[in-house]
This record gives structure tokens, C-alpha cells and sequence, in this order.
């Protein structure tokens, strides 16, 4: 991380998307070298952001005159854009970073605590595995948070008609059952991750009758299926079990609604990226201050 490229972004003046990406880029650029050049999809897992609100925003910054973006490539393959900050805006201005030179074909990228040009709080999480509609009931959806969509559970929405229901999925069929749509959401999700059926019995019937008396039934049965999608190493661990959902369904409604998801390697990065942030307004302000200093003498 550059404090000097991070003590100037926190001092830019733009909107939420706009200045997030600017931070984190700031972030993944190097205090020696000055090369940033993270992909967008790492810009977009550090921001907690789709690819292309990322590019739009990069768009944006690119038009305002606070960095430019080059295309590279070698031997024919695209790689991730090398950005260049413009730090002639605001407090710490000390112009911009020289461009580097291109990296060795087929170096890796610096994965969780490495030492690389990635800079602190570097980490690629699991990759989200894509699940597809079990029902045909995509007109239905319409009207679902569009968080439930883009989380890509199956979603057998609150009002949907009767469906048929595979034979062999354990658990209620009658469709009128309380603890219907909760489970048959989270049992199709969950054969679709792990290709087997979660179990069925009493104990189980009592914990989607819970979920259910908590979160409501109008979103109970979306919570249970993208709980499942979660990538977070404790739950792979449980294969997803009802007690982790209960334990923490209010969490997890967050979650679904907001469309991003919370696991551990997310809490360590977002409190790294809380802390660079505090460093470099300290730093800011240390500028601001000696600034401050010198002009009294003039």
C-alpha cells in the first residue's frame, strides 16, 4: 500500500462508488514503485462491488482526471490494466507514479499474506460456485430483491403456483405445509451444491418452523436457499448445516438482502481496510499540518 497515494484518495471529493475504487486502488498500489494493477475483479472483491460497477466507476475517475488507465498485453494474452493515479488533486499532491514496466509472463499473483505488490490485506476467496433455477418460474422472480437474484439461489417465490417437487426430495410435499418453501428451497440448493439431499426428520422440521417464526415466511425460503451459496470455510466444514442457519439467521437475511457476503476473510479485510483507511487520514492530516507550519513562516 502507498500511504502517499492513500492520504490523497481520502482527501478526493466523490461519490460513495467513485471514491471506494479510488481507496482501493490507492490501496493496491505499491509504496515503492507505484504499480497498481489489480484486476477488476479483485478491485471488485475489495470494494464488495460487481465487475462492472467497478469498470464504470474506473470510467468515471478515468474522465475526472485522477488516473489513466493502459491496456496491456503480452505474447498475444491480455492482462489486468496497469493504472496510473493522478495525484495533482487535493492534499499530499506530489504528481503522478512513473510507469512500470511489464510483469514476467505467467508470474503469479500474490495470494493471502504474501509479500507482492498486492500490498497489505491481499486475499482471493473461494470462487462462488453458480447455481441455476431449479424451477421454471424465472417470471415469477421479477419481484424478489434483486439481491436474491444476483446470489443466484433457487428461489421458489412466496407466491409461486405449485410446482412439481422431485420424488425422491425428503421432507413436506403439500405445498400449503408452513415449512414447505423454506425447505424445499434450501434442500434444492443444497442437493445442488453437495449432489445429495440434506437430511429430513423431526428435529430438522422444527428448525424450518423457527427460521420460519423469525425472518417471516415472505423470506424465509430465500434466506435458506442463499445461505447455501455462502463460501465461508466453517460452514463448507458443516456442509451447511440448519444449526449454523439458525444460529445466525438475522445475519444472514443482512446478507441476502444486501446481496454481499460476510465470512471471515471478508471481516479480516474490511478491518484492514479500515485500518489503512485511518492511517492515511493520519497521514493526510501530519500533510495538512506541516503544510499548515511552513505557511505561517511565509
Amino acid at each position: 500500500m502507498s500511504f502517499q497515494a492513500m492520504a490523497w484518495a481520502v482527501d478526493v471529493k466523490l461519490p460513495t462508488r467513485e471514491k471506494f475504487v479510488l481507496l482501493m486502488l490507492a490501496n493496491r498500489t505499491n509504496h515503492d514503485t507505484g504499480r497498481c494493477d489489480p484486476s477488476h475483479k479483485r478491485i471488485a472483491e475489495d470494494c464488495g462491488m460487481s465487475v462492472s460497477s467497478v469498470k464504470r466507476a474506473i470510467e468515471t475517475l478515468e474522465q475526472k482526471g485522477y488516473l489513466v488507465t493502459e491496456n496491456r498485453a503480452a505474447n498475444g494474452v491480455k492482462l489486468p490494466n496497469s493504472y496510473r493515479l493522478l495525484m495533482n488533486q487535493g492534499v499530499g499532491s506530489q504528481g503522478t507514479y512513473p510507469v512500470q514496466p511489464e510483469p514476467t509472463m505467467g508470474q503469479p499473483e500474490p495470494t493471502v499474506g504474501s509479500q507482492g505488490t498486492e500490498g497489505v490485506g491481499s486475499h482471493r476467496p473461494i470462487n462462488q460456485e453458480s447455481f441455476n433455477q431449479e424451477f421454471n418460474l424465472e417470471d415469477n422472480l421479477k419481484n424478489l430483491p434483486a439481491a436474491a437474484s444476483a446470489a443466484g439461489a433457487v428461489v421458489i417465490p412466496f407466491e409461486a403456483p405449485r410446482v412439481d417437487i422431485p420424488a425422491d426430495m425428503p421432507g413436506p410435499k403439500d405445498q400449503t405445509c408452513k415449512t414447505f418453501k423454506a425447505w424445499a428451497n434450501y434442500a434444492m440448493a443444497y442437493r445442488k451444491r453437495y449432489s445429495a439431499w440434506p437430511v429430513w426428520n423431526a428435529k430438522v422440521g422444527g428448525q424450518i418452523s423457527q427460521l420460519i417464526d423469525r425472518l417471516g415466511a415472505e423470506v424465509a425460503h430465500s434466506v435458506a436457499a442463499y445461505y447455501v451459496t455462502i463460501n465461508d470455510a466453517r460452514l463448507i466444514n458443516d456442509c451447511h448445516s440448519l444449526n449454523n442457519l439458525l444460529a445466525k439467521c438475522e445475519a444472514y437475511h443482512t446478507q441476502w438482502q444486501t446481496g454481499r457476503q460476510m465470512n471471515s476473510a471478508t471481516a479480516r479485510q474490511l478491518e484492514q481496510t479500515q485500518a489503512n483507511i485511518n492511517a492515511a487520514q493520519e497521514a493526510a492530516q501530519r500533510i495538512r499540518d506541516k503544510g499548515g507550519k511552513r505557511n505561517a513562516f511565509l
